[in-house]
C-alpha cells in the first residue's frame, strides 16, 4: 500500500512516498481503509525534530505521521467488540503511533467513534485533533455562560472550534485574528468581538476583563494573555506550557493541554457537526502525495492557515 513516511536514511527530515505492507490489526485494533486525515501540529513537530540534529527521530522508521484517521473498517482484531467491518469511523491516535498518511492504518477501538451517515469523510477528517483540543480545553477551564472567554487565533484549527463550542456553552466570546480579512470569518463563527492582533493591542483593548483564555498560539501571545485575565482567571494553552511565574504573579490558574482520544467527545463533535451546530473550518484540501503533504506542511508552518488543513486520501 502507499504511504507518505519519514525515512531513517533521509537526513533532511522530508516526507517520501513509499510502498509498505498492509498492516495487520492487533487483538484490540481495527484495520481502517483511509478516506481522509488532516495535518496537526504533532505531525509537524515530528518533522521538525527530524530536521534538528539535536532532536530525536521516531523509534521506528520509516515512520508514517498522521494522528487523525477517518475511513471504513476493513478488518478487526479478535477482541474488538464495538466495531465490525464496513463501519465508518474516525478518531485520534497518539503521536508516537500515528499512521494516518497512508491508504490503510490500524487504530485501537477506544481511539475511535462511529461517523454519522450525514457527516462526510472530509469533515470527519478535520474534527478529531482540533475539535478534541478545543472541547477539552474548554472543559478544563470549566467554561460556563457566566464567562468572558478570549480565544487566541480564533480562525485557526483549534481556535475556530473553541469559538463555536464556547458559544454553545453560552459564554461571551472574544477572539483575536491574524489579519483584517479574518474578522468576518470570526464573526461568522459566532464571536461576539474580534480583534485584529496585527493592528490592535488586545491587552490594551480588553484590560483585566477576561475570565478564561484559550491560547492556541504560544510564544509572546501566550505571555501577553496573562495581562487580560481577571483575578482568579483560567488560562489553558494548547500550544505550550504557560509560565508558572507569570501565573503566580497574576493569581491565575494555568494548564497545558494536548488532545486525547475520547469516543464520547468524538461522537458529540460529530453529532453537532452533522446537525449543523458546529461548522469545521477547512483551510485547504490536499492529496495524499509527496507534493500534497509538502504543501500542506508548509502552509501549517507559515502560521497563516485558516482552520484545519485536510488531506483527502479517497473520494
Amino acid at each position: 500500500m502507499k504511504a507518505i513516511a519519514l525515512e531513517v536514511s533521509d537526513s533532511s527530515g522530508s516526507l517520501k512516498e513509499i510502498d509498505i505492507p498492509l498492516p495487520v490489526p492487533g487483538e484490540h485494533e481495527v484495520l481502517i481503509e483511509m478516506y481522509a486525515t488532516s495535518v496537526h501540529p504533532a505531525d509537524c513537530r515530528i518533522l521538525d525534530e527530524a530536521r534538528n540534529v539535536s532532536g530525536e527521530r521516531p523509534a521506528a522508521c520509516p515512520f508514517v505521521p498522521g494522528v487523525v484517521v477517518a475511513g471504513i473498517i476493513a478488518d478487526t482484531g479478535a477482541a474488538v467488540s464495538r466495531f465490525k467491518p464496513g463501519d465508518e469511523v474516525f478518531g485520534l491516535k497518539p503521536a508516537a503511533e500515528s499512521g494516518g498518511y497512508a491508504e490503510y492504518t490500524c487504530a485501537k477501538e477506544d481511539q475511535l467513534a462511529l461517523k454519522p451517515p450525514g457527516l462526510s469523510f472530509a469533515a470527519a477528517g478535520v474534527l478529531p485533533a482540533a475539535g478534541l483540543a478545543a472541547w477539552q480545553a474548554l472543559a478544563a477551564a470549566k467554561v460556563s455562560s457566566r464567562d468572558r472567554v478570549l480565544v487566541q487565533n480564533g480562525t485557526g484549527g483549534t481556535g475556530s472550534f473553541a469559538v463555536q463550542l464556547a458559544k454553545l456553552r453560552g459564554a461571551t466570546v472574544i477572539t483575536t485574528v491574524s489579519g483584517g480579512d479574518e474578522l468576518d470569518v470570526a464573526w461568522g463563527l459566532g464571536a461576539d468581538q474580534a480583534i485584529h492582533s496585527g493592528g490592535q493591542d488586545f491587552a490594551a483593548i480588553l484590560g483585566q476583563s477576561i475570565d478564561v483564555v484559550i491560547d492556541t498560539a504560544g510564544g509572546s501571545v501566550l505571555n501577553r494573555s496573562f495581562a487580560v485575565l481577571a483575578p482568579g482567571g483560567r488560562l489553558i494553552s494548547t500550544a505550550e506550557q504557560p509560565d508558572p511565574a507569570l501565573a503566580a504573579q497574576q493569581g491565575v490558574t494555568t494548564a497545558y493541554l494536548t488532545p486525547a482520544a475520547d469516543p464520547y467527545q468524538l461522537s458529540e463533535l460529530a453529532r453537532l457537526t452533522a446537525g449543523r451546530r458546529l461548522e469545521p473550518l477547512i483551510g485547504g484540501a490536499f492529496p495524499l502525495s509527496e507534493e500534497g503533504l509538502r504543501t500542506a506542511h508548509a502552509l501549517s508552518a507559515s502560521g497563516k492557515a485558516r482552520g484545519v488543513i485536510a488531506i483527502v486520501i479517497k473520494e
